[in-house]
């Protein structure tokens, strides 16, 4: 059986395939706002590591996800220089799956590596998911000698450069490429999803997209949830909806 069988099915079958950011909830009543996700299917809970270098933001590290643990899976995402360095990190405070910026990877092999010989601490004897993501302008082939040991690929639609611009038309061709080269890779969107376009991004077939601010908005985080559901759902075929 593959090593991420177990974890990659609880993706798949996710009822709505979203990795929403831990950083956009309300961490003060975190325990609410996670149950909030849990109703409406969300298998994953996101945790963006940015160090200020990379892009240009400074967020949380190991310790905010050590100080929380939920029955979602907990998804890691090191947009970090020198990401090897915190691997150790985040796998004792809980993480199921990290992915790391290729572009601030000396040795993308030596990292996810170090990402598969991990302990999983949330769910013992579990793997730790190995996923790699990739900058809009980031060729594929940057990762291609490297794919029997990625889990799954994020493929940002924006850059820490690229300001506000999206790249969801570049997108498709990518997931089917990635496709192309190994079928059972995990494919995730991340960047500039709305409440808005979810439905469009559903349509190019990711596995899961990752989303923040637009579930937890300041309004009725469960109601968005809905409608993104509602969006999702049409085009879900690799999974059940």
């Amino acid at each position: 059986m593959d090593r991420s069988a177990t974890l990659s099915r609880m993706i798949r079958d996710a009822k709505t395939p979203l990795s929403v950011g831990l950083l956009t909830a309300d961490l003060m009543s975190l325990a609410g706002e996670v149950e909030v996700l849990q109703d409406a299917g969300v298998p994953m809970l996101h945790l963006d590591v940015m160090d200020g270098r990379v892009w240009p933001k400074l967020t949380a590290g190991a310790p905010i996800l050590a100080g929380y643990r939920s029955d979602l899976l907990h998804d890691v995402h090191l947009l970090v220089q020198d990401p090897g360095r915190h691997i150790d990190a985040f796998a004792q405070a809980g993480a199921d799956m990290i992915s790391f910026a290729v572009e601030e990877a000396g040795d993308i092999g030596a990292v996810l590596a170090q990402i598969g010989n991990a302990e999983n601490t949330h769910r013992p004897g579990e793997p730790i998911l190995r996923g790699v993501s990739l900058n809009p302008q980031t060729p594929l082939d940057s990762i291609r000698p490297h794919l029997d040991a990625i889990d799954y690929a994020v493929l940002l639609a924006v850059g820490p450069d690229t300001g506000k611009e999206t790249f969801f038309d570049t997108i498709p061709d990518k997931i089917a490429q990635l496709r192309a080269w190994k079928p059972g890779l995990l494919v995730c969107i991340d960047g500039g999803i709305k409440t808005s376009n979810i439905g469009e991004v559903a349509a190019m077939g990711p596995d899961f997209t990752v989303t923040g601010s637009a579930v937890f908005d300041g309004t009725d985080a469960a109601e968005n949830l809905r409608r993104m559901h509602e969006a999702i759902h049409p085009h879900r075929t690799r999974g059940h909806a």
